[in-house]
């Protein structure tokens, strides 16, 4: 009897199980991949696309092209609920969607978007096309020839978003420091997480760049035109970049599945969400039960990626599930500091050079490759 494993999203780790189909590893399931989007953005050159690096084709994918590729069907809607029960995800225009297994890779949200003003005024960098609109109002500023460009999250994300306004700005002719591009920050020090040296880097390329560091500060509101801090401070602001750490949906929370203290489903070992073996989870939806401290990264999605193609597959298959899934204790960042060069960290080393860059490069263009090339 075929099993229908419905794919909640398309996130990275989505990719994999597109290809284990393909490849004819998942044969005799029917595949429905629910997605309101028709590209694929690949997160990890957004910023050098900004930044005039790369077209836009370079980083994109199309989900139709995929879907046929594997042998999938696209249902063209967001998901806004699963049921483990019923065993049906629910879509954005109230359809209901059967299934025998689940697999969730819908992402994250940015979060503090309830700040005054913050959904209204700031463009937040997920979901991914918000970025066209960023490259948009940036060559508007550089056209004008003055204003300001604030990065709200001072995470790698959101520095590398900085690098690359910068880049977007001095490629449409805005040299100098007639607009502003400045992050804020709530902790006092830059990526505490991952040590001094990455810091000094940071700040290094921060200072070369022309980027201004607003640290130990919160937004309390968002206008059109500035923003309100927690220090009292109003500081003017035409274009307002909401980069802040991860949120998780509010309807996985709404599921009746296990979710941890910040909303993100609760997997095993295998990536099956706890006490319902027929649903799994993956990318930053999902949170390993055993290291819950795994961050929200892009990397963790593609390293989950061929776990959770290897267990569907086993499922699909009935065959006894496969090695499990042990999230990695350092990763390595590659931070593209918009100039032809790049930071490469890993655990307490940090060195930058156009090496790093070209390094970059080379991984990025690979992984959208693999899943380009074959379509």
């Amino acid at each position: 009897m075929t099993k229908r494993l419905v794919l909640a999203g398309l996130g990275h780790a989505h990719l994999f199980v597109l290809e284990a189909l393909a490849q004819g590893r998942l044969a005799g399931c029917e595949v429905l991949v629910c997605t309101g989007e028709q590209e694929h953005v690949y997160s990890g050159m957004v910023p050098g696309w900004l930044g005039g690096r790369y077209d836009r084709s370079e980083l994109v994918l199309d989900t139709d092209a995929l879907c046929r590729w594997a042998g999938a069907t696209r249902v063209p809607h967001h998901v806004r609920g699963v049921d483990p029960v019923a065993r049906t995800v629910t879509l954005d225009n109230e359809e209901r969607v059967p299934f025998d297994l689940c697999s969730i890779a819908v992402g994250s949200t940015p979060a503090g978007l309830e700040a005054p003003g913050a959904r209204e005024h700031a463009v937040p960098l997920k979901p991914l096309h918000n970025v066209q609109r960023l490259h948009d109002t940036l060559a508007e500023l550089a056209r004008h020839g003055s204003g300001a460009v604030t990065i709200v999250g001072a995470g790698l994300a959101g520095l590398e978003m900085a690098f690359a306004a910068r880049a977007r700005l001095e490629q449409c002719g805005a040299h100098g420091d007639a607009i502003t591009v400045r992050v804020i920050g709530r902790e006092r020090g830059l990526v505490p997480e991952r040590g001094a040296r990455l810091a000094r880097q940071l700040e290094r390329a921060c200072t070369r760049r022309r980027v201004t560091l607003e640290l130990g500060v919160t937004v309390h509101e968002v206008r059109a035109d500035a923003l309100r801090l927690s220090d009292g401070r109003t500081l003017p602001s035409q274009l307002t970049v909401w980069a802040t750490g991860a949120a998780a949906p509010a309807w996985l929370a709404e599921s009746g599945l296990s979710v941890d203290d910040r909303g993100f489903l609760l997997v095993d070992a295998h990536l099956r969400a706890l006490g319902a073996s027929h649903v799994f989870a993956a990318g930053d939806c999902a949170t390993p039960a055993s290291w819950r401290a795994t961050p929200k990264a892009g990397v963790y999605a593609v390293r989950m990626g061929p776990v959770l193609a290897d267990a569907l597959s086993a499922v699909v298959q009935g065959r006894a599930l496969p090695a499990s899934y042990a999230p990695q204790r350092q990763f390595l960042a590659l931070v593209n500091t918009g100039d032809g060069r790049a930071i490469a960290s890993r655990g307490a080393f940090a060195v930058e050079g156009r090496w790093a860059m070209r390094w970059k490069d080379r991984l990025d263009r690979a992984f959208i490759a693999r899943f380009r090339t074959r379509r």
